[in-house]
């Protein structure tokens, strides 16, 4: 999705202009996946780690025959999906072998947290505003190759889009993605309620209030703790604000399964033995992982999926580094390669060739033609907009 952002001066000035009020009211206030397979089938979410076939939570899902569709529904191409994109996957089973674990894609669907204009930017905190909401950026946050500069290139009024997850203990949204995004994507939101106002007709995500007043699709027991997906408006009388037009499906049910496993953040917290990530409800009274559980950590679940609730036979806390030093994979034909050979392109994402200690397998440097294929382990760069090799494997 390299959306380019076409700016125009008038139009970036007022949308300067309605930022900078909105941001003056606004509270300052942030990946996560999961696997699951039962019966025939497996359902997993997460950002996409990588590409030869689509990497999601370790699994490698053949999406050659995937359906593929965006938030709305719409029917979208595989080319599409990008690094860092949060997808739901319905799949085949996940069978484990000498290639690891995975599985056939039927249905890829992708759906960001966030879209909307660019408010004040951080650079040295890491972090930028969107519809009031702080966003973070880390070591595994992917911008596209479109936004020159990654964060430092951010400016109040671009228009962008961002794959993330919400952090409940820090009340931010953390990007696994961040891309630019046209106008007419309209101003969008997902994320937990922390406060409810039936009669003022007031929800709280985060540290921002949004009325609702008049919106449609109205969930029923509309209450605290719901995730929910909005479409904002911006207003700027009596008092600069986004206010909600509709409501959309903030988590879709799933279909019981086996063997599921969830990687994120921790949403809610009742005992170690009832907890939310990511939204969703985990029962976790038969394995009672014990100390160290709350708001805001970081876990990996295993269990079974019955009711729409994960029953738990398994859970474990992961650290961050876990997260921010993770690799890449991409496994495809070279589309091509850049001057000098310092980099070339594979599936959509620049791979660069000068990280010390990259090592070859099955070639040299010099075997880096268009129309090659290769197999890539990398990290992401410095810029946040390409992945650095740490080996290259000939194929």
């Amino acid at each position: 999705m390299n959306t380019t952002v076409t700016r125009n001066g008038a139009l970036r000035g007022l949308l300067a202009t309605t930022l900078a009020l909105l941001a003056a009211v606004a509270i300052v206030a942030g990946c996560g996946g999961g696997v699951g397979s039962g019966g025939t089938g497996s359902f997993a979410s997460g950002p996409i780690t990588g590409f030869g076939s689509v990497i999601v939570g370790g699994v490698r899902f053949d999406d050659s025959g995937a359906e593929v569709v965006d938030l709305d529904g719409f029917r979208r191409s595989r080319d599409e999906l990008r690094l860092g994109m949060t997808v739901e996957i319905d799949s085949s089973a996940i069978t484990t072998g000498s290639a690891g674990a995975t599985a056939t894609a039927q249905r890829i669907r992708f759906e960001s947290e966030l879209s909307g204009l660019v408010g004040v930017v951080d650079v040295a905190g890491g972090s930028f505003t969107l519809l009031g909401q702080r966003v973070t950026v880390d070591a595994a946050t992917v911008f596209d190759e479109g936004l020159d500069g990654g964060l430092a290139g951010l400016r109040t009024g671009d228009m962008v889009e961002v794959y993330a997850v919400f952090d409940s203990a820090q009340q931010r949204y953390r990007a696994t993605r961040v891309e630019p995004a046209p106008l007419a994507r309209g101003l969008r939101l997902r994320g937990p309620t922390s406060e409810v106002n039936t009669v003022a007709q007031t929800l709280r995500v985060g540290g921002i209030s949004y009325s609702f007043a008049g919106a449609s699709g109205v969930p029923a027991g509309l209450a605290a703790g719901q995730f929910v997906r909005l479409r904002l408006e911006a207003e700027l009388l009596p008092t600069p604000g986004w206010v909600v037009r509709s409501f959309g499906t903030a988590l879709r049910p799933l279909a019981d399964a086996d063997g599921v496993k969830i990687e994120g953040l921790i949403s809610a917290y009742t005992s170690p033995a009832a907890f939310s990530v990511n939204g969703r409800a985990v029962d976790a009274s038969v394995t009672m992982p014990g100390a160290g559980l709350g708001v805001g950590v970081r876990v990996e679940v295993e269990g079974n999926l019955r009711g729409d609730v994960l029953r738990a036979t398994r859970v474990v806390i992961k650290s961050e580094d876990d997260v921010i030093g993770r690799e890449f994979e991409l496994d495809g034909h070279i589309a091509r390669v850049n001057a000098g050979g310092a980099s070339f392109v594979l599936r959509g994402v620049t791979v660069n060739t000068g990280r010390p200690g990259l090592r070859y397998e099955g070639g040299t440097a010099a075997d880096l033609n268009e129309g090659r294929r290769v197999e890539v382990r990398g990290v992401l760069s410095t810029d946040r907009r390409s992945v650095d090799a740490t080996r290259i494997r000939f194929r």
